[in-house]
């Protein structure tokens, strides 16, 4: 619907009458007006309505509508089932070692990131976008427990991760977005590779059986438990027929690994998984109004930690 401006039409109007009883009382007056005066009323009078027509043509100009804030669907169509194969070409593998022995997630986040053409780093992306905990404050659910560049450094499980990258899109105005699809099974999760997004998952180092022990309970209350095993990586494809997944192991390359065996690690570690909205080619700002991950306790980056 267009919007009018009666405001401007009203002045528009005012200031037309008020020529009108500028004639009026000249008359009145029983002066005669001169030629000079007669042409200077018409030009006036002719500017007058030049200027009426133009604010009615700007008021009736239509506006632009807002610009709705960037969003996927990414929700499993119904009766799903993966077929045959997909791989998405060109993903490359971000090695781990030696700078993060211990950085698998933020480097699986780093190589996604990168594949979608953002210029990040994997240390830079930990030091100034991931929260840390060196003290054991909280579990794995809230920050990276330890020290990634050391070898006893623990891990992060997806809500970090989802804020990892959140925070990053933040500073650099990016309408992008990750989204947790923790307890969503492999298979379902070869229809986000089926439409070109790779997906962070955890499973563990050369998908060894093994499961989380208790470690220490943290000052929050929460036990802390973690797998020895533990480990993060990016899918980007899957062979159905070969039974095959395709994964970019930050300790290994890109490799491939038998569903089976992967299906089964990837169930123990909780089916978690985060998959990124968007590219970098992606137009819009940052939607502070979508719901990203927040934490009842966020804590500071490594690099907000060496300020204090």
């Amino acid at each position: 619907m267009k919007r009018k401006n009666t405001g401007i039409l009203i002045l528009a109007v005012v200031t037309a009458i008020s020529v009108a009883c500028g004639r009026s009382a000249a008359k009145k007056n029983n002066t005669v007006p001169s030629a000079a005066d007669i042409t200077s009323g018409s030009a006036a009078e002719t500017n007058d309505s030049t200027a009426a027509e133009k604010i009615q043509q700007d008021s009736d100009a239509p506006t632009e509508a807002p610009t709705e804030p960037f969003s996927e669907d990414i929700s499993l169509p119904d009766g799903y089932t993966a077929q045959g194969s997909c791989v998405i070409d060109g993903f490359h593998a971000v090695l781990q070692n030696p700078e993060l022995p211990t950085g698998c997630e933020v480097t699986a986040l780093t190589e996604t990131l990168n594949f979608l053409g953002f210029d990040i780093d994997k240390e830079t992306l930990f030091d100034n976008y991931m929260p840390v905990d060196y003290a054991g404050t909280y579990t794995m659910n809230y920050a990276y427990i330890g020290d990634p560049r050391a070898t006893d450094g623990f891990g992060c499980y997806a809500p970090v991760v989802v804020k990892t990258a959140d925070d990053y899109f933040r500073d650099i105005d990016s309408p992008c977005y990750a989204q947790n699809l923790t307890d969503t099974s492999l298979r379902d999760l070869f229809y986000q590779i089926d439409c070109g997004r790779p997906v962070v998952v955890w499973v563990t180092m050369d998908m060894r059986v093994s499961y989380p022990k208790y470690v220490f309970t943290a000052t929050n209350g929460e036990d802390m438990e973690f797998n020895y095993y533990q480990h993060c990586l990016t899918i980007y494809g899957y062979d159905i027929d070969n039974g095959l997944v395709y994964a970019a192991d930050p300790l290994k390359d890109n490799v491939t690994y038998p569903i089976s065996d992967f299906e089964t690690v990837y169930d123990t570690m909780g089916r978690q998984a985060v998959v990124i909205c968007g590219n970098a080619e992606t137009e819009g700002t940052f939607n502070e109004d979508y719901s990203y991950e927040e934490f009842d306790c966020p804590l500071p980056n490594a690099q907000q930690k060496k300020d204090e």
